[in-house]
């Protein structure tokens, strides 16, 4: 390693602070980011640490081979990238701030060139450049694929959880069940219903489940045939299903639709399935 990178090195080093509060100059208040000069004490003494060791970290690369700047970057993103995505801080304001980081990045440069005794040239430049910007890319590239990931992995999670919420079989009794059915159902939602409520079902070890669709304005023939069809996987798992509240409306259109209820037990409320079961329960 030649002593004008070893001396660039350690000007970066030995600056790493102070460019961090010339880094602070160029955000703005923005609410619920960690880039926001008006965020809390304990989270903008945290981004202040971050981007200190962000500094330091890119400078590492000027004495590191390229394998292992790459594992050293890889494990940094990783961890602000879940950093970034607990918080509110959009994918944008971290495009935004990485560019702000290199020019203030590339500003130091400048100055250590001017303040320095050693004679700097054109190739030491590009040597530079060449290094530090492949890191800087890496470091964004990396921390994208992270935050992204992250980002779906919770979004799926979140979908999941919704659907198991839309879904959930109450336990009234030690043997009865209860599933709620609000809203539109479609047969994306039905469906779902049927693979959630099975298993919720086998799991609370019930014997009878009653649905209730008061709350469903509309059946069509595909969701009647997921219904149906969840009917059929709990009797062959042992467990009898209730139809209740069916509206008026409902029924209505179930007819005109040609969908027979006929062979499935049904009750016009909650109230006369749980008069008629108290005895078993």
């Amino acid at each position: 390693m030649d002593n004008k990178t070893m001396a660039l090195y350690n000007f970066l080093i030995e600056h790493a602070s102070q460019f961090t509060e010339d880094w602070l100059k160029f955000q703005k208040v923005k609410e619920g980011s960690d880039y926001s000069v008006a965020a809390p004490p304990a989270v903008m003494n945290k981004i202040k640490e971050q981007n200190s060791n962000y500094v330091r970290l890119v400078s590492n690369s000027l004495l590191q081979t390229e394998e292992e700047m790459k594992e050293t970057i890889s494990n940094w993103t990783n961890q602000t990238a879940a950093d970034r995505v607990q918080s509110k801080t959009s994918l944008s304001e971290v495009a935004r701030n990485s560019g702000i980081f290199r020019r203030v990045y590339w500003d130091y440069v400048q100055k250590f060139a001017r303040q320095t005794e050693l004679s700097i040239t054109a190739d030491d430049i590009f040597t530079w450049e060449k290094k530090l910007n492949t890191t800087l890319d890496y470091v964004f590239e990396t921390f994208t694929t992270y935050f992204t990931d992250m980002l779906l992995d919770r979004l799926a999670s979140q979908a999941s959880l919704i659907k198991e919420l839309s879904a959930p079989v109450i336990t009234l009794t030690q043997h009865v069940g209860l599933l709620p059915v609000i809203g539109d159902v479609d047969t994306a939602r039905a469906k779902s219903i049927l693979e959630s409520t099975l298993q919720q079902s086998v799991d609370a070890k019930i014997s009878i489940l009653i649905i209730d669709l008061s709350g469903v304005v509309m059946v069509d023939t595909m969701v009647a045939h997921q219904i149906f069809h969840l009917i059929d996987s709990l009797r062959i798992v042992g467990i009898k299903a209730i139809l209740t509240g069916i509206r008026p409306e409902v029924a209505h259109t179930a007819i005109q639709l040609g969908i027979d209820f006929s062979d499935i037990t049904t009750e016009s409320s909650l109230q006369n399935v749980m008069k008629k079961l108290m005895p078993t329960i």
